[in-house]
């Protein structure tokens, strides 16, 4: 884009944003404030978030806006600042914005009392975009302007480490101990398969002690992982395990192990299934149905790595023409003279 452009993220990291906002040459700002996390800070933690968006906003007076969502209130927050400079005339150049919904804007119950404020923020925005059906088929069903984008490829930083390399046989399962993840069952399927090495990645102090008192001697907790480290596993692995009990989500750990030529094993979801149709396994999550499929995707590995890199090829032919045209709604709505 020529415009100058900024990505807003209301949380500490966000691969999606990252890859978005490359290709964007976008300034991509990630707004948080780890020790105001707790249930009863959570309004002055989005009272600071606002006014630090705001200041930011206000600092680099960017043409184009794109806020991922949840929270609302972080759209909501952009969507004022870009009204405010085109009614006023503030701007030299029309500001447009672009709202970047994740599965928990439509799916998560916490986040639904706040679909007719996305509507009418939708409205007026240059684009909302999707990454499931379900979304879309809510957007369309608004008549504002949509789309269904597909994450990039990530770029992911050079393999510094050796991390991963230990156990004849081994598999990274792509964790953050989130809740709306079957980390009990992926114990259980390591302890069916004694002789695969599980890394799970993501910091375990987030998961409850009943959880870590069940995991068998075969699974190795990595911590959080960044940068070099964290593709130093990916490298070092035999494949890849990304699983969710989300119906509708489409995991950033499925596109690693794209941009690794891994093969994955993945939770038997129709947007998973639809989205990733070669070089993954989709498997329900039960303790069996998780061993099965890691047995299968070792079993198999180097038929399954060649339709990986099909599947690389797939998804970038699929994906070019979405992004053109959601660069074209973006910077077709700024630039122009304010209103």
């Amino acid at each position: 884009m020529n415009s100058k452009s900024v990505f807003i993220v209301w949380f500490n990291h966000s691969r999606r944003a990252e890859t978005l906002a490359a290709e964007l040459n976008a300034q991509i700002s990630f707004q948080w404030e780890g020790s105001l996390e707790g249930l009863w800070l959570k309004p002055l933690h989005y009272l600071i978030l606002g006014w630090k968006t705001w200041a930011l906003l206000e600092r680099e007076r960017p043409e184009a806006v794109v806020v991922q969502s949840p929270p609302i209130f972080a759209p909501l927050i952009v969507a004022t600042w870009c009204m405010l400079q085109n009614k006023t005339g503030l701007s030299k150049h029309r500001v447009s914005y672009a709202i970047d919904c994740h599965t928990g804007t439509f799916h998560d119950p916490k986040w639904r009392w706040a679909l007719p404020l996305l509507h009418f923020l939708s409205r007026r925005a240059a684009v909302t975009l999707v990454t499931d059906k379900a979304a879309l088929e809510i957007l369309q069903s608004w008549k504002v302007s949509s789309l269904l984008l597909e994450d990039a490829l990530p770029v992911l930083g050079l393999a510094t480490s050796t991390i991963g390399s230990e156990g004849e046989a081994r598999v990274a399962v792509v964790s953050k101990f989130d809740s709306d993840e079957p980390m009990s069952e992926v114990f259980m399927a390591a302890q069916l398969l004694p002789h695969i090495t599980f890394y799970i990645t993501g910091d375990p102090r987030r998961a409850a002690t009943t959880l870590l008192a069940q995991k068998p001697q075969n699974v190795i907790l990595t911590g959080f992982l960044q940068g070099g480290a964290y593709s130093g596993l990916l490298r070092n692995v035999h494949g890849l395990v990304v699983l969710t009990n989300e119906p509708h989500a489409v995991n950033c750990g499925a596109y690693e192990a794209l941009a690794m030529i891994k093969p994955a094993v993945v939770s038997d979801w129709l947007d998973l299934r639809s989205s990733f149709t070669r070089g993954f396994i989709h498997v329900p999550n039960t303790p069996e149905g998780i061993a099965s499929g890691v047995k299968k995707m070792l079993d198999e590995q180097a038929r399954l790595t060649e339709e990986v890199i099909s599947m690389r090829s797939e998804l970038l032919a699929r994906r070019q023409p979405k992004f053109k045209k959601f660069a074209a709604l973006l910077e077709g709505k700024a630039g122009s003279s304010p209103a």
